[in-house]
């Protein structure tokens, strides 16, 4: 692990292959998950294996990244990447994101020119769901995650976070699916055929509205596709071939 320091945050760091590649890949996990999760990893260095100096991160007051976790928000998911970046030279970037983490992909890809490519696993391309009146009540949004590897469904062990109510109101200010749309570069959408949160046939209809270089995959499988180390191979196998047919 090390800490990346940009011009306003700082975060720690996982990161494979050589720092002087021409391609940078920012890997990037979904609401509060961890950059040591078993995909996450594996897409790392995989990415790494195809050129490419690879790096995921965990977000502000999550894990090892200091900070408050109050400062929580899409907004502050998308300054990072565009700072990190920046940090590494404005090479030209693929974005994986999982979860919210590609909801960040899509919205950073279609402002910043140096994003050459994007890959939405199991994205959700809308705002995040609503906090519960239980939430509201209190203040804040208490989840709960697995401990890295996180890759044990039954792990009895978990971290605690609370978000504030402010993240849920940030997030409604974008629109992930018209960011996508306006975006120029290459595109890659994965989806399962198990995912609770957003169904494949959404997913596939989005897929259909998009102009440009694209390419579809649909797993049978849910959305926390970690479990499964199968599927996060397949992940791999697919993102191979979408960067040997759409090279950066």
């Amino acid at each position: 692990m090390e800490f990346l320091v940009t011009r306003n945050f700082k975060v720690a760091s996982y990161s494979r292959g050589n720092k002087n590649s021409e391609k940078l890949a920012l890997v990037l996990p979904g609401r509060v998950d961890s950059k040591d999760y078993a995909h996450m990893v594996s897409h790392v260095d995989f990415l790494a294996s195809k050129g490419f100096y690879a790096v995921s991160f965990d977000m502000l007051g999550t894990w090892d990244s200091p900070g408050d976790v109050k400062n929580y928000s899409t907004t502050n998911y998308i300054k990072i990447v565009n700072e990190l970046i920046e940090h590494f030279g404005n090479k030209p970037t693929l974005l994986l994101g999982h979860s919210r983490g590609g909801t960040t992909a899509m919205l950073v890809a279609t402002k910043n020119k140096h994003v050459r490519a994007i890959v939405a696993v199991m994205a959700t391309y809308g705002a995040p769901i609503s906090p519960s009146p239980e939430d509201v009540k209190r203040g804040i949004h208490i989840t709960y995650r697995d401990l890295p590897p996180g890759n044990d469904r039954q792990a009895a062990k978990k971290k605690r976070f609370m978000l504030p109510l402010n993240y849920f109101v940030d997030g409604k200010k974008y629109d992930p699916v018209a960011a996508l749309k306006n975006y120029g570069g290459a595109k890659l959408l994965i989806c399962g055929t198990q995912d609770k949160f957003i169904k494949p046939g959404e997913v596939r209809k989005i897929y259909n509205s998009l102009s440009g270089q694209k390419m579809f995959l649909e797993l049978n499988v849910d959305h926390d596709y970690r479990y499964h180390p199968d599927m996060v191979e397949a992940v791999n196998l697919k993102i191979g071939g979408f960067l040997k047919k759409y090279p950066l």
